[in-house]
């Protein structure tokens, strides 16, 4: 019966996928060709509004984003700062998604305009001409940050999930790529990785999200949370000896963005008489721990409406851990 549940509902979900389909390139094809010449400050009115409604609306996204919030902070913030948290949160995913339509017209002018990198120790290094791995999270305008990186002339792949709606990825890529990032499908990216790192370039990962074991990932400590990553980049940076550089792109009152070279982390040499994996867990962590620290530093800009953790039937997990 489990079985039959299970294929019942990848049926239905392929279905209700399908019939979505034509919704979905339509909307996104209609964004391509409007939001690139809408003024800015309508864009910024657009997603605080949504962040708005959003805290009224009954979504799923709403009910997740405060059990993120109430496992994370508990009682040390009030009821009203998670709800401006809230806010703030998905008006700045709003932004960050039209933002990737509004960026692609004029994209040199407006980047160059609207996006600075700081000043900061890390940020002069960043654009040598040498190999590093690229971390940031679901914070600010991490869409924009690759452009703007490789607009500065930065040799940089990002790593991506294909969307299924192949119209829909097909945009995407197109203005992901517009300003010279090269973006590489997650799936069989090892070799190609491994490959862009011997001649020097960068290769990008957002490091937030739920892996889950089946598919490679590793237990960590995120947020004082136990949450499942991949632990990919970290097992790259050790057996390449590349360092890790991590950036983060926080939105701005006037609707510019500041990027932030916050750290850069030299791997441990590799030695082949140690655990690879053990090795790769620590650094796992350390990446882990940078991203947390970062991320309550800017709570209000990070994606808190996404199920970043999930429950294991094989684990032990605390008593304020996420139910979904």
């Amino acid at each position: 019966m489990g079985t039959d549940t299970r294929k019942f509902n990848r049926q239905r979900n392929d279905l209700r996928r399908a019939l979505r389909r034509p919704f979905e390139s339509a909307a996104y094809l209609l964004l391509k060709w409007t939001v690139p010449f809408l003024p800015r400050r309508a864009l910024m009115s657009f997603s605080q509004a949504a962040g708005k409604l959003a805290l009224r609306m009954p979504v799923r996204e709403r009910k997740d984003a405060f059990i993120n919030l109430n496992a994370v902070f508990g009682d040390s913030k009030t009821d009203e700062e998670k709800k401006e948290i809230f806010v703030t949160s998905i008006a700045t995913f709003v932004m960050t998604m039209l933002d990737v339509f509004w960026f692609s017209r004029n994209s040199e002018e407006r980047i160059t305009t609207f996006v600075q990198f700081e000043d900061t120790p890390n940020a002069e290094s960043f654009f040598e001409n040498k190999a590093m791995i690229c971390i940031t999270a679901h914070m600010g305008s991490w869409e924009i940050i690759g452009q703007a990186a490789a607009l500065k002339g930065a040799d940089l792949a990002s790593i991506a999930a294909p969307v299924k709606n192949r119209t829909v990825d097909r945009i995407l890529i197109e203005l992901r790529e517009k300003t010279g990032q090269t973006i590489i499908p997650r799936k069989g990216a090892l070799k190609l990785l491994i490959a862009r790192l011997r001649k020097n370039g960068k290769t990008a990962f957002v490091l937030d999200q739920n892996t889950d074991p089946s598919e490679g990932g590793i237990w960590v400590d995120f947020l004082g949370l136990p949450m499942s990553v991949s632990p990919a980049p970290a097992g790259l940076a050790y057996r390449t000896g590349t360092p890790v550089y991590f950036g983060f792109c926080i939105p701005q009152p006037d609707g510019n963005y500041s990027i932030q070279i916050t750290e850069m982390l030299e791997p441990p040499p590799y030695d082949k008489e140690r655990d690879t994996d053990q090795v790769a867990k620590e650094l796992t962590q350390v990446i882990e721990n940078h991203i947390s620290d970062q991320i309550r530093k800017y709570p209000q800009f990070w994606l808190w409406s996404y199920r970043h953790w999930r429950r294991h039937a094989s684990g032990q997990f605390p008593a304020n851990y996420p139910a979904y």
